[in-house]
């Protein structure tokens, strides 16, 4: 298994989507962060769409962008997989395990290994931005520290689950432009049609998941009642959202390793 893991490393290492991923994760990152924390805001009263700058509100509405390190990290985790029968790289990586199961395995913990490494480029992004805007003057470096450490850590884990995530559904079906607008499109589409008629259904579907880690350790009552995350009554807990992540990833993943997998490789 160390043999593989090192082998699923360095194809993460040498193809040019991961660092096309990195490069993407980050831009957005900053650039979205910029967008928002210079969006109109009220100068004297902290509101949800509308801090004033330099509030803890304000700095929860910039790191939010870190956020979409998640999608990202769950299409690095769908191109571990598909990317390999998409280029027919798959005919020599079974030649050299040829048991499908060893296989999925080692490529869901590299596609894991692969969401800590997108997460951290988010975050990475996010805390620059937040020392560039302390030094411009909004606000203090303790409040924006408090901050990023409610937000950053929920984010970097749903990375990594969504990296398991993103594998298993291109595990289960294999052809990776499927893959994609699936595990997009559900998120961005089916999600908030299911949230919006059967809440209670809804919010145990990956996206809602996701926010149910991004959201640890943030509280309405904690905040004031301000802040990006200050609504989370409808979700379930962090660890719940954990569960039902790693949960999905890997029943996708078994399922794809007995059923599209097991097709000879032509």
């Amino acid at each position: 298994m160390i043999r593989l893991l090192r082998a699923e490393a360095l194809k993460l290492r040498t193809i040019w989507s991961t660092w096309a991923i990195l490069i993407i994760t980050m831009v957005l990152t900053g650039g979205l962060g910029v967008l928002v924390g210079f969006a109109p805001h009220r100068h004297d009263v902290e509101a949800l769409l509308f801090p004033a700058r330099g509030t803890s509100s304000w700095f929860d509405l910039v790191f939010s962008t870190m956020t979409v390190s998640v999608d990202l990290a769950l299409i690095l985790g769908v191109i571990c997989v598909t990317g390999e029968y998409r280029h027919k790289t798959v005919t020599p990586t079974l030649l050299c395990e040829p048991k499908r199961g060893r296989m999925v395995a080692a490529k869901l913990l590299s596609s894991a290994g692969g969401g800590v490494v997108v997460g951290v480029a988010g975050g990475l992004t996010g805390l620059v931005l937040g020392i560039g805007l302390v030094a411009g003057g909004f606000g203090d470096t303790g409040r924006m520290l408090t901050e990023y450490r409610h937000v950053f850590p929920g984010v970097l884990a749903a990375c990594v689950l969504y990296g398991i995530y993103g594998l298993g559904l291109g595990a289960l079906l294999k052809n990776q432009v499927v893959a994609l607008v699936v595990g997009l499109g559900v998120i961005a589409v089916v999600e908030p049609i299911v949230e919006g008629v059967v809440p209670s259904v809804g919010r145990w579907l990956p996206g809602q998941a996701a926010e149910a880690l991004e959201s640890v350790a943030v509280s309405a009552s904690r905040r004031g009642g301000g802040g990006i995350f200050s609504s989370t009554a409808h979700l379930i807990t962090w660890w719940e959202g954990a569960l039902v992540l790693l949960a999905y990833g890997v029943v996708l993943a078994v399922a794809g390793t007995f059923t599209t997998l097991r097709a000879d490789v032509t």
